[in-house]
């Protein structure tokens, strides 16, 4: 495992480079393709400060030559609580594009067309995630689904 003041290595936990130091808002991966990830920033734009200083670091320890980076939005994750618990086998049966397999994950997935390809994964505490979101946007759409949604669903 090497460290340099707030990166970490360790092939044995991931093929990548992490940075996380008290100027990070997030975690930003560093991959050895060039390519870095940030995770768990709350906005587009923390994300973006986050990624433009690890590169600066980068350049600064002389690992690349200094650059500008292009930031891609790729998968935005976002979550809600609906305050009370939900009956998955309702939901399952209900809605169309829904699926429920306790057995294999603890919550039900929607995947609604509106979503472009992301999911809404609810679980019967009434806690909802949405994964996968390309486009901010999208959040909107999401959130209006949500409020559609709790309208249809058999509380418990």
């Amino acid at each position: 495992m090497a460290t340099t003041d707030g990166f970490l290595y360790d092939q044995a936990i991931y093929h990548c480079a992490y940075l996380k130091d008290k100027k990070t808002q997030a975690k930003v991966s560093v991959f050895a393709t060039g390519k870095m990830i940030c995770i768990g920033a709350k906005s587009l734009e923390a994300a973006k400060q986050d990624l433009n200083y690890t590169a600066r670091r980068l350049a600064e320890l002389r690992l690349i030559s200094p650059t500008k980076i292009v930031v891609k939005l790729q998968n935005i994750v976002a979550t809600a609580d609906l305050g009370q618990s939900v009956n998955l086998e309702s939901i399952a049966s209900k809605l169309p594009h829904v699926i429920y397999e306790p057995e294999q994950f603890p919550g039900a997935i929607y995947y609604a067309k509106e979503l472009e390809g992301a999911s809404i994964l609810i679980f019967t505490n009434g806690k909802v995630v949405f994964v996968g979101l390309k486009r901010q946007e999208l959040l909107e759409a999401a959130k209006r689904l949500i409020v559609q949604l709790a309208q249809q669903i058999e509380w418990t």
